[in-house]
């Protein structure tokens, strides 16, 4: 098997150095490792810790188009990890992002700012106590999953990075919300999620997996192996994972 794209990759356009990786040498370690689609997709703004900026997405969009000249082997595109920020389905995706990026992702991250004291509330404290409660991560995962599932429904998202990460979510509700969308679920090779019996809930829906390295050094570009030992172990075939092949 073997991975042809990969569009969970962070460059240096995201803040506070994490990530330092420049643009070019992602796109020379790409095409090393033959892999013929990337998307760099750094955090959106409102990750007050990581997040990029409007202005940068517009550097950045320059750059890629600079470098697609240069390297016509292959395809690079603009994409950005946009963040849930509030549990009406409001996200981090601006105009300009709507205007320069090629694939948009969304995921949740506890970096953000979140919107509204109650939800702050739920989102930060809730959460966190749910990891001790199981009642209450139950609720949470309830809640969770509504607010990406409203997400889906109000924006043209591509991708759910690693769900069930950072906060409980409803793999069922959100492989079936997945499914109406058509918006793919991330198996992501960085972290454990979709982990095993994750992958094979949302398998009973018709919906498409993609493996993200979510890369956040460029020698990760492209890496797959954790990634494919939970899909082996879960039995999912190949044909359902858009970004591999034979």
């Amino acid at each position: 098997m073997k991975l042809y794209s990969d569009y969970h990759i962070h460059s240096k356009y995201s803040k506070n150095g994490h990530c330092k990786s420049e643009l070019e040498k992602i796109v020379i370690t790409a095409v090393d490792k033959g892999l013929r689609e990337i998307a760099v997709s750094d955090h959106g703004i409102r990750h007050f810790l990581y997040g990029t900026s409007d202005k940068n997405i517009i550097k950045a969009r320059k750059e890629i188009d600079i470098l697609k000249d240069k390297y016509p082997e292959i395809d690079i595109k603009l994409g950005i990890e946009a963040n849930l920020i509030s549990y009406d389905g409001d996200t981090d995706i601006t105009q300009v992002v709507v205007d320069n990026c090629d694939i948009i992702l969304l995921g949740i991250h506890f970096g953000v700012i979140f919107k509204g004291l109650w939800g702050s509330i739920r989102f930060f404290k809730l959460n966190f106590l749910g990891r001790f409660i199981s009642p209450l991560r139950k609720y949470m995962a309830g809640i969770n999953t509504d607010g990406l599932i409203k997400a889906m429904e109000k924006y043209d998202i591509d991708i759910i990075t690693h769900p069930g990460d950072k906060v409980p979510v409803d793999i069922e509700r959100l492989a079936e919300a997945a499914e109406r969308t058509n918006t793919a679920l991330e198996i992501n090779n960085s972290h454990r999620h979709l982990n095993i019996e994750e992958i094979r809930t949302a398998s009973k829906y018709k919906v498409d997996f993609y493996i993200g390295s979510d890369a956040h050094v460029y020698e990760a570009i492209g890496e797959f192996s954790d990634s494919y030992d939970r899909i082996e172990k879960a039995g999912l075939g190949s044909d359902r994972i858009i970004n591999l092949e034979v």
